[in-house]
């Protein structure tokens, strides 16, 4: 409606209005004509789409993925072809961890809109995330041809490279992430574990605190993701004061003692890790299996080593 433009639909409603207050002809003069444009002018009430898009973008905001991947699933059902919906939908699967949701929805956009680089560029990351690394750079490439600003891009290639001990390749990548998107927190995460496996870990506790400390307040998913890293990086120093009070912000009881089993063994310290797994053990059966599982993990890396007569030190991946 625009400013200052009685419509008839709004000079209607001032009528009725008139009518039911009593009001006649004799008092109009008296009502404040700046008043009613600016009346007629209200925004209107936003429609059911519009609301429940907001209450998505708002779950996002805070790291609610699934919520906002739920939202958007019904926003699609009701416009199957809303690019915008589809993109958001991508996102937040992914993010979330649902990849094949995530991918779906990625080449569905990327079939109304073949040119799409918001598309291609989340379809890469979610290739990245299933380990389909071939495929996500050679995707990573063709988006970084048309624009070479993209951080997340260059974020991705630098996990690939990551992944192919290649550091020094990968921290040129991030660097570069970081010029165009400065303080960029989920880059400075993974510039921090790239430190840690190059043995740099006092700078990778570096980078990890100031990522922790450049997380907005809203999203406490990423800050959870930041802090149990730093919490692992110092475990693998030894440090497991420092890992216990950084982990203990987010895990209490059984699943602190999972964690500071794992910890322990990073630190090659394997009767700590074990006391802690059997403390996770007895306390609390939701974390029995897993407990159960790291325990034996250990204990067959030292039969292994036993019967080598060496240890070799290769670490596993605690579930």
């Amino acid at each position: 409606m625009t400013k200052r433009r009685l419509t008839i639909h709004s000079i209607l409603l001032l009528c009725a209005a008139l009518a039911v207050t009593g009001c006649d002809a004799r008092r109009a003069e008296l009502i404040d004509g700046q008043m009613i444009l600016d009346e007629a002018d209200a925004p209107e009430v936003i429609g059911v789409n519009a609301t429940m898009e907001q209450n998505a973008i708002a779950a996002a905001e805070v790291g609610d993925y699934n919520r906002a991947m739920q939202i958007y699933e019904q926003l699609i059902d009701r416009d199957k072809k809303n690019k915008r919906y589809l993109l958001a939908y991508a996102e937040s699967s992914r993010k979330a961890g649902n990849k094949d949701a995530a991918l779906a929805a990625y080449e569905a956009l990327l079939i109304l809109s073949p040119s799409n680089i918001d598309a291609k560029e989340g379809k890469a990351l979610a290739l990245l995330d299933k380990g389909e690394f071939q495929d996500a750079g050679d995707l990573f490439s063709e988006v970084l041809k048309t624009d070479r600003r993209r951080w997340r891009t260059l974020n991705g290639l630098a996990i690939l490279f990551v992944i192919q001990d290649m550091h020094d390749e990968a921290m040129a990548y991030f660097t570069e992430a970081l010029v165009q998107s400065p303080n960029n927190a989920s880059v400075l995460n993974n510039v921090g574990l790239t430190l840690a496996i190059s043995d740099k870990q006092d700078d990778a506790v570096a980078a990890l605190q100031k990522a922790s400390e450049l997380v907005p307040s809203t999203d406490k998913h990423l800050r959870r993701k930041i802090e149990m890293n730093l919490a692992m990086v110092y475990g693998a120093m030894g440090d497991l004061d420092n890992a216990k009070a950084v982990a203990s912000k987010h895990l209490h009881g059984p699943a602190l003692n999972n964690n500071m089993g794992f910890y322990a063994h990073l630190a090659k310290d394997d009767a700590l890790a074990k006391s802690y797994l059997n403390m996770a053990l007895t306390r609390n059966p939701r974390y029995y299996e897993r407990a159960w599982s790291n325990l034996n993990r250990i204990e067959g890396q030292e039969n292994a080593a036993d019967a080598k007569g060496t240890y070799g030190g290769k670490r596993v991946k605690v579930q």
